[in-house]
């Protein structure tokens, strides 16, 4: 048996303890055969020169990996996500620490291969695109550190890397390298991209998305609000969320007047809305309608108009349950008003139309024993196929609430069974086993079959 901290255990400290010059021989003998090692190893020694050194084995690299048509095969797509992620990792790690100069175009050049290598390979698991997103972020590492003359000859010219990757690039990584990168644009860069881009725009006939995206990011980074409005059209500034991005720029500059009348065109409102509230059972808002409301309450607030922004973050509360939402009214109210407005909400939850809702925001309070009893009246409304929802609300109230926690399990095991979910039979078991060491701890049923009862019912299920 290997003995922990034993001298044959793989760790730094044991291979040190080797020598150098026998780790070099080593290495030499595991590189053989191996392209992916050889080519590890001399990008190491070429870090070890210098800046430049590096930056040139580097970009030989990223050229053959986007001179390549080859498909990657599936045999080979591990390797390949290795080798980005070592590239990568060369670039943001020893290529900055060196010259980040140098570093932030290498770094566009390889979010460049992006478009190249997704025709090249099926990418099932994302692991490619991450990569790729992993780059983008580490762009937002570097600009800072990076400031090159925009106007500079290749291969450093920044405004011509990104114009390159805003026309040809991968769809939605342009703007969003471009935002990453603007620190090492400066102002004077920022203006001569924006006039490119610009007059790129003028001769399409069909404005490329990418190019609209990229004036906005510039727009906002010369603090020009009218030119970021200007690329949406009026019916895309109708919608909710476009309205909140509108309304945030508007209140920023000072315009306050007229982020409430963008927040008022773009008012969230649909069918389903309607039809809910006229049965009384309104739809719960959307991320974009919270989000619209979050920009409304925010302008509110800047108009000193904060009685209003109160009305709204409670009849935002009513309406969908946020705990964010209430948490924010309740602690501008105050000391003994928040107490009994705390109680009025969670009445209000306890009594909502939507019981997994309700539920899932009586756990998060937390008021568990509002949540068990909301559970003991309503066990015939619980959706035994919300897992992720039930199994936690168990746990939760399991302690001080048996019975209830009991239900909670059993939706889930009968939906299990009834449906013959196969791939969450193992969890059933489970749940089961946990129900029945449940059952010491209650003293009534209240009417509902004991342990071995539901074990009986359970076990006549034929697909169980």
């Amino acid at each position: 048996m290997k003995r922990t901290g034993s001298k044959k255990t793989l760790t730094t400290a044991n291979l040190a303890a080797l020598g150098a010059e026998r780790l070099a021989d080593l290495l030499i003998d595991v590189a053989e055969g191996h392209a992916q090692i050889k080519r590890r190893l001399r990008l190491e020694l070429a870090a070890a020169i210098g800046a430049d050194d590096l930056a040139s084995e580097l970009t030989k690299r990223l050229e053959a990996v986007n001179d390549s048509r080859a498909r990657i095969h599936w045999r080979k797509h591990k390797e390949f996500v290795r080798e980005l992620d070592m590239l990568r990792g060369l670039i943001a790690g020893q290529l900055t620490a060196l010259d980040p100069t140098l570093a932030l175009p290498m770094m566009l050049g390889f979010v460049a291969l992006a478009e190249g290598v997704s025709h090249r390979t099926a990418d099932a698991k994302g692991e490619i695109e991450a990569a790729f997103d992993a780059a983008v972020e580490a762009v937002a590492a570097i600009a800072p550190l990076a400031l090159p003359d925009p106007r500079a000859p290749n291969p450093r010219n920044l405004g011509d890397q990104l114009m390159d990757l805003l026309l040809h690039g991968r769809a939605g990584l342009g703007p969003r390298v471009l935002k990453n990168a603007l620190p090492a644009l400066g102002a004077e860069g920022v203006a001569l991209l924006r006039a490119r881009v610009e007059t790129t725009m003028a001769a399409q006939k069909r404005v490329s998305g990418a190019l609209k995206a990229a004036v906005q990011v510039l727009a906002d980074a010369q603090g020009d609000v009218d030119g970021y409005i200007a690329q949406f059209t009026d019916s895309q500034a109708v919608l909710p969320p476009i309205g909140a991005q509108i309304a945030r720029r508007l209140a920023a500059a000072g315009r306050l007047d007229e982020a409430i009348a963008a927040l008022d065109r773009s008012t969230p409102g649909s069918f389903v809305q309607l039809v809910g509230a006229v049965l009384g059972r309104p739809t719960p808002p959307g991320p974009g309608a919270l989000d619209w409301e979050d920009a409304y309450i925010e302008v509110l607030e800047a108009r000193g108009q904060g009685d209003l922004a109160q009305d709204m973050r409670w009849a935002s509360f009513e309406r969908g349950l946020s705990v964010e939402r209430l948490r924010d009214y309740l602690k501008r109210l105050p000391d003994f008003d928040d107490v009994e407005a705390e109680d009025k909400a969670l009445a209000h939850a306890e009594d909502f139309h939507d019981v997994h809702a309700a539920l899932d925001f009586l756990i998060r309070w937390p008021a568990w024993d509002r949540a068990a009893r909301l559970v003991l009246r309503r066990p015939g409304d619980l959706d035994g196929d919300r897992p992720e929802l039930l199994e936690p609300a168990a746990r939760a109230i399991e302690g001080r609430h048996p019975l209830a926690a009991t239900l909670l399990l059993r939706a889930m095991i009968l939906d299990t069974a009834r449906y013959a979910r196969t791939a969450r039979y193992k969890d059933a078991q489970h749940q089961l086993l946990e129900a029945a060491s449940l059952a010491p701890a209650i003293a009534d049923w209240d009417g509902h079959e004991d342990a071995d009862a539901f074990a009986a019912r359970v076990a006549g299920f034929r697909r169980w």
